[in-house]
């Protein structure tokens, strides 16, 4: 279905009310918002997918501050585990990774409508000169190579992945990048490296991707306590939970945790699995986060939460950059379940 037709079905759909119905249906029930980058600008390409522009997320803000009742994701898990009635239409604010715009763009935005947020740290990164994680550093490669194609071996078989077009690239990354994520953080950095190797020579990188990936400091992080901002661990080195032994799991969540009450100088009791659907993490880790510790953590599964959801598996809706507003009420009313299934049968 095209660009232009999706736009139509979404605008119709509002019209009709079905977002409002939905969302009366659900009030009840909270809302968790995923959001990862806020920028000032930025185009509109692959590499910003997850990066929302400044002028869109006020929108949103403005909107959810007027629609909902937002309350702090700690105050959520409290109510959940206590099982106290929750208010008409909550709604909870989370950003994953720990990025420098969070601060510079999204906190100010926040502020000026009085929102609380939470925001997980990739804690490796943190005060690192490193832009963005290891899925993006795939990203980049495939994006600047300046080769046509590229043999890569996924699951012992050797693959050649044309490099000529964009579509080609964001192709390629997506079938690297979801071998990647199974494999162990030895031997995905490996894997990593053989890549750059195979590529060689690239093309120089978008200044633009300095306000999408650079990382804030420490210091930075700080400065946000104070601004109705929680702070979680979404692991040290952004490792799938599933890949990881025993001891490597316990070095990521016991890591983050430690190096963040450290810094922050309070407790840590809150975590995102990287990645977060239901293949990257095991009752194993929700049983080791609950012996460091923790008192929740969240997903990236699609859903709403009430007293019957696992406080250690969260659902959250995670908002992609577009400037069409009626997408985004087709994804927090939870329409974009039923309407992704429809286009994918047409």
């Amino acid at each position: 279905m095209s660009l232009l037709l999706k736009k139509t079905l979404y605008r119709l759909l509002r019209w009709l009310g079905v977002y409002a119905f939905l969302q009366w249906r659900h009030r009840k029930q909270a809302v968790i918002l995923c959001y990862h980058g806020v920028m000032h600008g930025g185009e509109n390409n692959y590499s910003n997918r997850n990066a929302v522009t400044a002028e869109t997320f006020e929108r949103q803000m403005a909107y959810v501050a007027r629609r909902y009742h937002v309350i702090a994701l700690p105050e959520l898990v409290r109510r959940l585990a206590a099982k106290e009635a929750l208010p008409d239409y909550t709604l909870s604010l989370t950003f994953d990774d720990g990025f420098r715009n969070n601060v510079t763009v999204a906190a100010p935005i926040l502020e000026k409508y009085k929102l609380p947020a939470t925001i997980f740290l990739t804690t490796a990164f943190i005060d690192s000169e490193k832009l963005g994680l290891w899925t993006e550093r795939v990203d980049w490669l495939l994006q600047c190579a300046e080769k046509p194609a590229v043999t890569v071996e996924i699951d012992g078989n050797a693959r050649e992945l044309t490099l000529s077009t964009a579509r080609d690239r964001i192709i390629a990354s997506d079938v690297i990048r979801a071998h990647l994520k199974a494999l162990s953080p030895k031997e995905r950095e490996t894997s990593i490296m053989e890549l750059a190797e195979k590529i060689g020579a690239t093309r120089r990188i978008d200044r633009q991707l300095e306000e999408r990936y650079a990382f804030m400091s420490w210091k930075e992080a700080r400065s946000l306590l104070n601004k109705r901002i929680t702070l979680g661990s979404h692991t040290h080195t952004h490792s799938i939970m599933s890949t990881l032994s025993l001891a490597e799991a316990h070095f990521e969540l016991s890591m983050s945790q430690k190096l963040i009450e450290a810094e922050l100088d309070g407790k840590c009791d809150l975590f995102c699995y990287p990645n977060g659907s239901p293949r990257d993490y095991s009752p194993r880790d929700k049983e080791l986060l609950r012996k460091l510790g923790y008192s929740a953590a969240v997903t990236l599964i699609s859903g709403f939460n009430d007293h019957h959801t696992d406080c250690f598996e969260l659902r959250r809706f995670n908002i992609v950059r577009s400037n069409d507003f009626n997408f985004f009420l087709a994804k927090i009313s939870g329409a974009w379940g039923g309407l992704k299934k429809v286009f994918k049968n047409i």
